[in-house]
């Protein structure tokens, strides 16, 4: 026989106790039973998965006007949680990789881990190239003028690699050259 829940009444045990039960069921529980099933749970709507929560659009600090507080409170916010998440997909991202190495090992990382190495490399790139060397009080206008800044150096720099891509790759080869150069049995490569 299942347990009974904790909401339940398990009759027969004492006769007192049985009917202080059922009265109180009747007088307090039931209705308030009939009302959180007949009526909350019917506005209530469709269940929403909280890892899927979707804010409302706040302005950002650049379409704020200029003595609207509540503006730039609602844009500082949405920038810390904004920078919140990236920090999180960085540090899941680079999770990945350290799991990856240690799986493959480390002689065979660099080729089949090379997918997780490229997708960390790119998030670090674009967290460093959004909150990086700002100092430690800063706000959404302090990002704000960083990007606008790297946009002006962009526009008058379009020949040079921010992201160091072309650096990557030539590590990347040094590395893969300088482990096979090393002398290994062929069962170990």
């Amino acid at each position: 026989m299942p347990e009974p829940t904790s909401h339940e009444h398990v009759y027969g045990v004492s006769k007192w106790s049985d009917l202080g039960y059922s009265t109180i069921d009747m007088l307090y529980l039931r209705p308030v039973r009939w009302f959180h099933q007949n009526v909350v749970e019917r506005l209530r709507g469709p269940a929403y998965p909280y890892y899927h929560r979707k804010f409302n659009p706040v302005k950002t600090i650049d379409q704020c006007e200029i003595q609207d507080q509540v503006c730039f409170y609602e844009a500082e916010m949405a920038y810390l949680r904004e920078k919140r998440i990236d920090t999180m997909i960085v540090e899941i991202l680079h999770d990945r990789l350290t799991r990856c190495i240690a799986y493959e090992g480390r002689i065979d990382a660099l080729d089949k881990c090379a997918k997780e190495k490229d997708a960390l490399f790119e998030s670090h790139a674009n967290w460093y190239q959004k909150y990086g060397e700002m100092g430690v009080p800063h706000s959404c206008v302090d990002a704000y003028m960083k990007q606008k800044h790297l946009m002006i150096w962009m526009r008058r720099h379009p020949e040079i690699d921010l992201k160091g891509w072309a650096i990557e790759r030539e590590y990347e080869n040094k590395t893969k050259e300088y482990i096979k150069s090393i002398p290994m049995p062929m069962e170990i490569r």
